[in-house]
Formats: C-alpha cells, sequence, structure tokens
C-alpha cells in the first residue's frame, strides 16, 4: 500500500521535472504493452543484467593506468553482463587545481637565530615558554601564476610528517603576508619579514591576515593532512597570483611544549595551494569511460558520487568550493553546535569527510548544475560519435542517508542553520523523508532536463533511515516524481530473500516491489560462490540484478588481485564459479529480450517460467498456456528457463545439461526444432 503523499516541503520551488527531449532510456510503466515494467533504450526493451566496475577506486587506490582499466570493460562484455556501472566523482568533472609550495623554510629562535633552514626536506613549528631555541615558524610561498580560471575556493594542506611533541594537541594558525620578497635560501630569524619572536608583526589587515586556524574538532593531533581555508586572502590580496603564508603553532598559554614537523617543499610531500572554481568544467574522464563502454560494445550507467557517496562527502570526491556552504552540524543537548566531520588517513580515499547538509539549498544547485551540464555534454558526444546512445542511466544517489554518517549508528540531529522547515511536518521522521526525496529528485531533474535525458535510479543501504520507495511512489502517484526507481543492496547470498525481493516486501519490512518502481538489486556481492543462482532467483521474482563488484579493494568483487602483496593488481577469477557465472549470462543474453519484456511466473507473469531456482528439486512440473513441461536437471544447481512466444514458439533453456518432456503440443504440430548448447568460455 502507498502512503499518502506528504503536503509539507522543504524546497518550495522543486518540481519534478519530465524530459523534454525524447528519453535515450527510460522506464516503460503503463502495462499496456507489456505484462512487467520494463527498461527501454529507445523504443526497444533492455534486459538489465549488471556489474559496477570501480574504475575510480583501480586508478585512485591501486593507481591503475588508463591502459589497465580500458581492457576490464571488454572483461565485463565477455563475461555476458549487459551494463556496466561506474562512478563519476563530482570532482572528475569540476576538478580543482593543486599547485605545490614553489619554497619554503622555517626559522628558529635563540641560538638557531641566525641559522637558514632552506635545504630541510621538513619545516618546524613550535613553540615553549621562555625557551627562545624552541620556537619556530614556517615559511610557505605559491606561485600561481599559471592559474587562468575563477578562484571561487582556496585552501592550503599541509602534511605533518610527524606527531605533535609530548603528544599533545595544538592549534595551527595560518597568516597570509603580502610581503613576498622574502627568499627561502636566506631569511632566518633575525632575518624575516612579518615577525616578533613567534608573534606576527606588521599592520593586521595591511600586512598580514588570519586566513584560518585549526578548528576545536581539527587540532593537530596527529601525523596527518591538515587544510586551512584561505579564499578570502588568495581572492583578495595576491594581486600578483603569489600566495606567501606563516604557519605558526598556537602560544596556548602554558608551559607545556607544543609543535611538530611538516614536509616542506622539498619534501616528499609537499604543501599545496587547492584552488577552486565553480566554472570549471572537464569532460576529459567522461568522454574517456564512454569510449571504454563503447569498444566493449556494453551499455554504460554513471554513479554519481557527490554530495553525498555511500553517507559520507569526501573532499576528494567535491570540488572544495562546495565545502564552503553550510556543513551538517549536530544541535546538542546544551544548545551547542558540533560539525559532523571525521578524518581518513588514506588519501585514496579523500582526507576530509563531512556531510554536507542535503538542505542547503546552495548545494543543492550546485550539484544540479554539475550534473546537468555533464550529461549535455554526454548528448553532444553521442552526437559526434554516432548515436551510439552508450550511457542509459544514472544512479543519482549511491547509498545516502539523512542523520547517517558512514559507519556511525543513527542520531537524533538537526542542522540548525538548514533545518527551518522542520517545524511544518509532523515529525522528525517525515521531515527525513522529505528531505531524502527532495535531494534525489533535485539530482534526477538535472538528468531529465539535460540534453540527454535517461532513466534515473537510486539505490538504499539495508536499514537506510528514510522511506525512500514507498516516499518516491505516494509522490509518483500525485505530484510525480523523476527518480525512476529506488532499489536496495542487500549483500546477501539467499535465494530466497532474492526471489522475493520483485514481487513482495524483502527487507527491513521495506518493499520495492510497489507502484510503479522497478525491483533492482542494485549491489550484490560478486564474491558468494553461488552469485549465478542468485541472479537466477532474483529474475525469477521478477528483479532484476547488479553486481558488486568486478574488483576492487573492497575485496567483494568476481575478480581478484594475482598478488596484491607484491602490487600486482592484475585481475584473476576469485573461483570455479565465475565460469558459472559468465556462462550463465552468455545464456541469458541469448534470451534477453524475452526476459526484457515478460514478467516471470513468480511475479505473476504467464509466459516466463524460471525451473528448479532454488536447487531443491530433481524433477520439476510446470505448464505455459496449454504445454504441460516436466523438468529433469542432471545436477541440483542446474536451472531451467521456459519461455512461450505464443501458440507456435517455445523457448527451452538450461544453465546445464537436462532433460524437457513436453505434453500438449501435438495438437500444433512440430514444425521444426532447434537445439545448441554453450560450452565453457575461454
Amino acid at each position: 500500500m502507498i502512503p499518502n503523499a506528504h503536503a509539507a516541503y522543504i524546497d518550495p520551488n522543486l518540481v519534478p521535472s519530465t524530459p523534454s527531449l525524447s528519453p535515450v532510456s527510460s522506464v516503460d510503466t503503463t502495462l499496456s504493452n507489456y505484462d512487467r515494467l520494463v527498461l527501454k533504450i529507445g523504443d526497444e526493451p533492455f534486459f538489465y543484467n549488471g556489474i559496477q566496475l570501480r574504475a575510480d577506486k583501480l586508478r585512485d587506490v591501486w593507481r591503475y593506468s588508463g591502459s589497465d582499466i580500458k581492457p576490464l570493460y571488454q572483461q565485463v562484455a565477455e563475461d555476458g553482463f549487459t551494463v556496466v556501472n561506474t562512478q563519476i566523482l563530482w570532482s572528475d568533472v569540476q576538478p580543482d587545481v593543486f599547485v605545490n609550495a614553489s619554497e619554503s623554510t622555517y626559522i628558529r629562535g635563540g641560538s638557531y637565530a641566525n641559522h637558514n633552514f632552506a635545504s630541510s626536506a621538513s619545516s618546524l613549528i613550535g613553540y615553549k615558554r621562555g625557551d627562545e631555541s624552541n620556537k619556530e615558524l614556517t615559511y610557505v610561498k605559491f606561485d600561481f601564476s599559471d592559474y587562468q580560471d575563477n578562484i571561487d575556493g582556496a585552501k592550503v594542506r599541509f602534511y605533518m610528517d610527524s606527531t605533535p611533541l609530548d603528544s599533545t594537541p595544538f592549534t595551527a594558525k595560518l597568516y597570509g603576508i603580502t610581503n613576498n620578497s622574502w627568499s627561502a635560501s636566506s631569511i632566518t630569524w633575525t632575518h624575516a619579514p612579518n615577525h616578533n619572536g613567534v608573534d606576527i608583526a606588521g599592520t593586521n589587515g595591511v600586512d598580514y591576515f588570519l586566513t584560518s586556524a585549526s578548528p576545536s574538532y581539527d587540532l593537530v593531533t596527529s601525523k596527518s593532512f591538515y587544510d586551512f581555508d584561505v579564499t578570502d586572502f588568495v581572492q583578495n590580496h595576491c594581486p600578483d597570483m603569489i600566495a606567501s603564508f606563516i604557519l605558526q603553532a598556537a602560544n596556548n598559554g602554558t608551559n607545556v611544549t607544543i609543535g611538530t614537523s611538516l614536509s616542506g617543499a622539498k619534501g616528499e610531500i609537499p604543501p599545496q595551494l587547492i584552488l577552486s572554481d565553480q566554472d570549471r568544467f572537464d569532460w576529459t574522464y567522461v568522454d574517456t569511460l564512454i569510449e571504454w563502454t563503447e569498444d566493449a560494445d556494453l551499455k554504460l550507467e554513471f554513479v554519481w558520487f557527490g554530495s553525498d557517496s555511500t553517507g559520507v562527502t569526501m573532499d576528494s570526491r567535491v570540488p572544495y568550493f562546495a565545502f564552503l556552504n553550510t556543513k551538517i552540524e549536530e544541535l546538542n543537548a546544551d544548545g551547542s553546535h558540533s560539525v559532523i566531520f571525521s578524518k581518513n588517513s588514506d588519501p585514496a580515499y579523500g582526507i576530509y569527510w563531512y556531510y554536507l547538509d542535503k538542505n542547503d539549498l546552495t548545494t543543492r544547485a550546485q550539484e544540479k548544475r554539475a550534473i546537468t551540464e555533464m550529461m549535455n555534454h554526454v548528448a553532444t558526444y553521442n552526437a559526434a560519435h554516432g548515436n551510439k546512445r552508450t550511457v542509459i542511466g544514472v544512479d543519482v544517489a549511491n547509498e545516502p542517508s539523512v542523520q547517517r554518517f558512514h559507519q556511525v549508528g543513527f542520531t537524533a540531529w538537526h542542522n540548525p542553520k538548514t533545518w527551518a522547515a522542520l517545524s511544518n511536518f509532523s515529525s522528525v521522521q517525515a521531515f527525513v523523508d522529505r528531505t531524502m526525496w527532495e535531494y534525489c529528485v533535485n539530482l534526477a531533474n538535472a538528468v531529465k532536463e539535460s540534453n540527454y535525458p535517461v532513466w534515473t535510479r537510486s539505490n538504499d543501504v539495508r536499514g537506510v533511515d528514510a522511506a525512500h520507495s514507498s516516499y518516491n511512489e505516494a509522490q509518483r502517484a500525485t505530484v510525480g516524481t523523476s527518480l525512476d526507481f529506488v532499489g536496495i543492496d542487500p549483500y546477501s547470498d539467499s535465494f530466497t530473500s532474492a526471489y522475493r525481493f520483485g514481487h513482495t516486501a524483502s527487507y527491513d519490512g521495506k518493499n520495492f516491489a510497489i507502484g510503479k518502481n522497478v525491483p533492482m538489486i542494485m549491489e550484490n556481492s560478486g564474491s558468494y560462490d553461488t552469485s549465478h543462482g542468485v541472479i537466477l532467483a532474483t529474475l525469477a521474482g521478477g528483479g532484476f540484478y547488479n553486481v558488486y563488484d568486478f574488483m576492487s579493494s573492497d575485496n567483494l568483487g568476481l575478480y581478484v588481485p594475482k598478488d596484491s602483496s607484491a602490487k600486482d593488481y592484475r585481475p584473476v577469477a576469485r573461483g570455479s564459479y565465475v565460469q558459472t557465472v559468465r556462462n550463465t549470462n552468455n545464456l541469458l543474453k541469448k534470451i534477453s529480450r524475452d526476459l526484457a519484456s515478460k514478467a516471470p511466473k513468480g511475479a505473476g507473469g504467464e509466459s516466463l517460467d524460471y525451473l528448479n531456482v532454488f536447487w531443491n528439486e530433481t524433477i520439476v512440473q510446470s505448464s505455459l498456456g496449454n504445454i504441460d513441461i516436466t523438468y529433469e536437471p542432471s545436477s541440483y544447481t542446474v536451472v531451467g528457463i521456459v519461455i512461450s512466444k505464443g501458440e507456435r514458439e517455445t523457448v527451452l533453456a538450461s544453465t546445464g545439461s537436462a532433460e524437457y518432456t513436453l505434453s500438449g503440443i501435438t495438437d500444433y504440430g512440430i514444425a521444426s526444432v532447434e537445439s545448441g548448447y554453450y560450452s565453457d568460455l575461454t
């Protein structure tokens, strides 16, 4: 039963969009031409049997080159999948520019006052009351004169390459200075600009500016990366496109020694100035993904990783300008606010993890623009490359949530800056449901309003905090929706659950076979040695299936690295079952149009049946129309598929050797019989 659509809203201007152009792909929900909801490319039914290929992780974690990744798309095709889905990060299409420090050094007081440390790969910052020899400041300079774009955001990133002295956390302060005449090769404590001991000297607001300081949630506590916002200083006080800074360990008013060392301009991880432009787009990676997919004769779905990718906002996936908007803040019981934040040690997965607020309308507008521009570019690419319609869908939100930060339990917090509409709702849950829907529909609108409209989807993690699928269906039945369907990532090898998913409630009391929602298992581990059986059970129950993944550092793939300890990441099959998956997929492709357009008996259909789908029968009795069927598989893992294509044609298929006996066909006569089989693919 679909609940009534909620009348309250957060964004009064949000209206679901419908394409003004003929859709490249869509969902036929009419049930007039077919007895099921049908995925279509143009006017043709499309059989969805997909797998994720995490090109982003292969690139960022295992350092695969493009020439390493491209053959994997061909492998996906040879494995019999019909569609591959690959992540597109917001930062892939709106990348920040990283500028390494042109020079840096540090100065030190006391007995070191006349020493120059320019040859050192590391710099120091520190303070000890009454001990001038243990006071240090770091100077760093960036030359970004080659940068041609606007500056809508800027930050400086340092790598602290040692733990703080005495393991004492401290605040670091970064000052921008307008004097760029200093040289790392010559400055000393005695002869360096803009300081008086460890204090910054000159006229505040003219000679120096406090750009930012370590917030309470990100004190210098360990060996790690640390970021400092310098947007205003770089925008307004660097006319020659050179930026100089002094990094200081702030005096905490005690006798405790504070400080640490950091990698300098000559170090392995030099300081970086990161510049962000909201009008800068780069389509290189998008074009490359389409090219790889086309060469493999596959269809491609983009999995958008933006302001929420798996319940977190990673700084490596989102351009910096977007982080200058409101971040989620918890409203504590005592009235104070705290930022929802964690820090990661591996830069391949991003360093700073925040949670940008789904109700920040500025972020919504920025992200919608990025997707719209991307899909407009896809339209241009498609027209210039033979109208192959390679891109067929966009997963606009991967395992999103509203109140659940990544790997953290649910909390009853809200953001006092952007949750002003909360009082209009009957409960926090109603507000959360609406938040999730508006967030996803805003991104889906970007796809539908573009010059390349395709189907849109979103996948729930189990235990998601919003009534995602049912709320979307309630809206579809009233005001409409641009989010075509919502799926689930069950990570379960249960045949029964997979079978039930396509036609009844299956996970956490949530029903995905509801209204006009296409029931799709959007992620399920490729590491199950019964994967081919789970795929068939899903199809038999009326659902569609997507494997997670081909191979990645998540260790859930059909393939694993040859020898990860030796950094040999060439893919090898996880086990012998992978060959069975390949054989099964290629069998399904042979009858793909019927599988795409006919509802199986398990979901109320009358012309498609799967036999021995639970691997528990030695003799199976079935019937389609007036034909009675007996199926005897040679092994308990062998599954049969029967398709009635009208009164005079029946298709029999089997994943292994089996015997079919048909009765009731003599009335029609036998005009011809064709038979064949699939051997193991090599």
